[in-house]
């Protein structure tokens, strides 16, 4: 990377970190309490509707925001015909979506949950009005303000989701989370984006990012629906209960992987498109971006299956702890969908959207196949499927990476292998005091398996002298001889 690009992207690891973090902080209090006041059929009934959702927002978008970002000359008429754009398919979905609901509360047979989808399906007009601004936000790689309302949106949002659940309000509370937030983001982004409203629209500008956007769109959409095609499926063939268990196990275990992988994701695309053209550059740029987030993903997903059952029990009562091995299992998996996922981020920069949506019809194909095999197996049956298809999707995207800018699976593995040994060094001697049962108190015991982990890790780092790992120390120390 050049001087100026490796700053940028410095800055826009900062920002996003603190944004992504700090984001989930405030859902991580907000799902432990929630869990703690809310049935498990209540998070049965928010996975049901889940799917809709999904696939509404992912149409709204259009991948025209993607488009855009990538783009490196972007005109006002292309940030008004988005605007208008999204507009128009968010209300029209909304629509469709409102009028469908009482077939939907129908096929599923649960009281109220056609009120429940109106009012959960709001979200998809909310969050169309403020992309345009976040869009333009990113081209002028502000991240400080995207963190900032990211921040204050969840937090106000999370405020309201608390006050209504110690009110007994029940599945309500989680039906409006969803909506405030996304309200309370496009609030704040007009407070402080600078793009003035138009209701220009171009043809032209929307034929040029079509050819783009609508291969990602179908691409992102077919990525987003799984895991909610996941829960309506096993809401239907399995209790509400059920549902909740493998909905709590689901959610907790993708958090680590997208996370992070978010992070650097929301970086680099707008970091990494100046160098798009420049083969060199931009494939040393995707090898140190992939080592980066193996030096973060693997320790952090590896810590969390290693302490889960403890920080369930502590964090969330003993009520979920049947949700522990799916959270394990597919927090495992989910390591393979960030890998995955960063080799399409740096696909789509390359503007080859197709090739991603190649992935995806084969990964929701397989996905589907594997799930209508297996859920009569039950649910451990149904996750080994998941993990499966993940492991393909990674060979299928490196292989393809290595087609369309050199970066093969054989070079990835490479990068990949030296932080995950040492994660894997590291939980099985951080897992000895939960195996021996040498600590009864779970906080207790979360904090000595952590510090046993962190220090193996870093130690480990230390002593092969790990490249990533060495400019962070360099990094944090020139800070610390600043002050």
């Amino acid at each position: 990377m050049s001087e100026n690009t490796k700053n940028i992207t410095i800055k826009g690891l900062y920002w996003n970190t603190l944004d992504r973090f700090g984001n989930q902080a405030v859902v991580t209090i907000l799902g432990i309490i929630t869990a703690r006041l809310l049935v498990p059929e209540a998070f049965g009934i928010i996975s049901i509707l889940m799917i809709f959702t999904t696939i509404a927002t992912a149409f709204v978008d259009s991948g025209l925001a993607t488009s855009l970002v990538r783009t490196k000359n972007v005109s006002e008429a292309d940030y008004s015909t988005m605007f208008v754009f999204n507009l128009l398919v968010s209300i029209g979905f909304y629509l469709v979506l409102f009028f469908a609901a009482p077939y939907i509360e129908r096929f599923n047979g649960i009281d109220n949950l056609a009120l429940y989808a109106r009012v959960l399906f709001l979200q998809i007009i909310a969050q169309s009005l403020g992309i345009v601004q976040y869009v333009k936000i990113l081209k002028n790689f502000q991240f400080h303000i995207t963190a900032k309302v990211n921040l204050l949106a969840i937090f106000f949002a999370g405020l309201i989701v608390v006050a209504l659940a110690l009110m007994d309000m029940g599945v309500w509370a989680l039906i409006l989370q969803p909506v405030l937030y996304a309200l309370f983001r496009s609030v704040l982004f007009w407070l402080w984006g600078d793009w003035k409203m138009s209701f220009n629209f171009s043809k032209a500008s929307l034929r040029n990012h079509l050819g783009f956007s609508v291969s990602f769109m179908i691409s992102n959409m077919m990525g987003k629906i799984l895991s909610p095609f996941y829960y309506s499926f096993i809401g239907k063939h399995y209790s509400v209960g059920d549902a909740g268990y493998y909905f709590q196990g689901n959610k907790w275990g993708e958090t680590p992987s997208m996370l992070i992988s978010s992070i650097i994701q929301g970086t680099t695309l707008s970091t990494l498109t100046p160098i798009q053209d420049d083969y060199p550059r931009f494939l040393n740029a995707c090898r140190k971006t992939m080592a980066t987030l193996a030096f973060v993903l693997f320790p952090v997903s590896i810590l969390a299956i290693c302490i889960a059952r403890p920080a369930f029990d502590f964090a969330l009562t003993e009520t979920w702890l049947p949700s522990v091995p799916f959270f394990q299992l597919l927090c495992f998996g989910s390591l393979f969908i960030s890998i995955t996922d960063m080799n399409v981020n740096f696909l789509n920069i390359k503007g080859r959207s197709k090739f991603s949506l190649s992935l995806e019809v084969i990964k929701f194909s397989l996905a589907i196949l594997l799930l209508f095999l297996t859920y009569q197996q039950g649910f451990l049956a149904i996750i080994y499927g998941q993990i499966s298809v993940r492991i393909v999707c990674f060979i299928i995207a490196s292989i393809m990476s290595g087609r369309v800018y050199g970066y093969n699976t054989l070079s990835q593995l490479k990068d990949l292998f030296p932080s995950l040994l040492m994660s894997l060094l590291a939980a099985i001697v951080a897992y000895l005091p939960l195996h021996f049962n040498l600590i009864q108190h779970n906080l207790l015991l979360i904090i000595v398996q952590t510090l046993i982990f962190a220090g193996i890790y870093l130690g480990l780092n230390q002593l092969t002298g790990n490249d990533i790992w060495q400019e962070v120390f360099a990094l944090v120390r020139k800070k610390i001889i600043k002050k």
